[in-house]
C-alpha cells in the first residue's frame, strides 16, 4: 500500500509524529488557530499577479456558465411550487459543520472541501437539513418529536471530485426536499413521504421546467424486508395512478440509501436524463440515536435543467 500524503510530509519535515500531533493531540481551537496563522502567512506571501495566476488555475473559483437571472428565476419558481406542496423553504448556510456528510453517510471527506473553524463548504443540502431538523427535534418536547417535518431549498453545492462530462463543474445549484418523521408501523411514514416527494417533483419538473412526462424508478436497498418495495408500489399505484412508477430490477448495489432509492427520468432533446435521485437514509437515526427516526430525501438537477434549456449540454 502506498504512503499517504501525511506520511510523506511527515518524513520530509523530519517529524514522524506531525500528523498525529495535528489530528489527535491539538484541541479543535488550537488547531484552528494554528491553521489560521499558517494561511494568513501564506496570503501575505502572495503578490497580485501571482494571485491572478492562481485564480486562473483554480477550477473551484470560476463562475458558472449558466444564465444567472434565468437560474434565479427558476429557483424562485421551484421554491414557490414546492411550498404549495407544504415543503417549507429554508436558506441553508454555504458552510456546514465539518463531517456533516462523511460521519452519517458513505461520503469520503476527500470529496468535500474542508475548511477552518470546524466547517466544510456545503456539498449536500439534504445533509445540512438533516442536521437542522435533528437539532430542532432535540429542542422539542417529547410529545412533538414525531411531527412530520418537510423542508426544501435550492442551494449551490461544491464537490471536490473532478467532473469530466461537458457542462459539469465543481459548483452547481440543486433543488432539494426532505421529509422527517418517525416509524408508526405499516410503513406509514415511508408511504406518505414518497408519495409527497413524487407529487412535488412531478409538479416542479412538468410545470416549472416543462420537461414532459416523468418516470419514477424504484430500486431496492438493504435494511428493509423483501416485501417493502412491493408495498410501496401498490400504495403509489393506488394513490397516484397518473404517475408512472416502476421497479428497477437491474439497479446494482448502493449502501448510501436504506430500503429504497429512486430515480426520476425525463426525456429531453431525444436523450434520457436521470434528473432526480433520492431515497430513505438513516442520518437522523444516527444523529438522534433513535431507531424510530425516518428521513426521506430528494434532489434534482436544477442547474442542469437550466443548461439544457440554454443548449450548454
Amino acid at each position: 500500500m502506498g504512503q499517504t500524503i501525511g506520511n510523506i510530509i511527515a518524513q520530509r519535515t523530519g517529524n514522524e509524529n506531525l500528523i498525529n500531533i495535528l489530528a489527535d493531540e491539538l484541541s479543535g481551537t488550537d488547531l484552528n488557530s494554528l491553521l489560521l496563522e499558517v494561511f494568513a502567512r501564506r496570503a501575505q506571501q502572495l503578490t497580485a499577479p501571482k494571485l491572478l495566476k492562481q485564480y486562473e488555475q483554480n477550477r473551484f473559483v470560476q463562475p458558472a456558465e449558466t444564465d444567472f437571472i434565468h437560474l434565479l428565476e427558476k429557483s424562485l419558481l421551484t421554491l414557490k411550487c414546492l411550498s404549495r406542496h407544504h415543503f417549507q423553504p429554508l436558506q441553508v448556510s454555504p458552510l456546514s459543520q465539518i463531517g456533516t456528510c462523511s460521519v452519517v453517510a458513505t461520503v469520503d471527506q476527500d470529496k468535500v472541501v474542508s475548511a477552518l473553524r470546524n466547517c466544510e463548504v456545503l456539498s449536500d443540502a439534504t445533509n445540512a437539513l438533516a442536521m437542522y431538523i435533528s437539532s430542532q427535534k432535540k429542542k422539542q418536547k417529547s410529545k412533538d418529536a414525531g411531527t412530520h417535518m418537510k423542508y426544501c431549498t435550492t442551494q449551490r453545492h461544491v464537490r471536490s471530485q473532478p467532473f469530466q462530462a461537458k457542462g459539469f463543474s465543481p459548483h452547481f445549484t440543486i433543488g432539494c426536499l426532505v421529509s422527517s418523521g418517525t416509524d408508526t408501523g405499516n410503513y406509514a411514514f415511508e408511504k406518505k413521504a414518497i408519495a409527497e416527494h413524487f407529487t412535488a417533483l412531478h409538479d416542479v419538473l412538468t410545470t416549472v421546467f416543462n420537461t414532459g412526462p416523468v418516470r419514477f424508478r424504484l430500486q431496492q436497498r438493504a435494511d428493509y424486508p423483501d416485501g417493502f418495495i412491493a408495498a410501496i408500489l401498490e400504495y403509489l399505484h393506488r394513490q397516484l395512478p397518473a404517475l408512472e412508477v416502476t421497479r428497477d430490477e437491474n439497479s446494482g448495489s448502493n449502501n448510501y440509501y436504506k430500503g429504497l432509492q429512486f430515480k426520476a427520468v425525463i426525456t429531453l432533446q431525444q436523450r434520457d436524463f436521470e434528473i432526480a435521485d433520492g431515497g430513505l437514509v438513516n442520518w437522523t437515526q444516527q444523529l438522534l440515536n433513535n431507531k424510530k427516526e425516518r428521513f426521506f430525501i430528494s434532489g434534482f438537477g436544477l442547474e442542469l435543467l437550466n443548461k439544457l434549456e440554454e443548449g450548454l449540454l
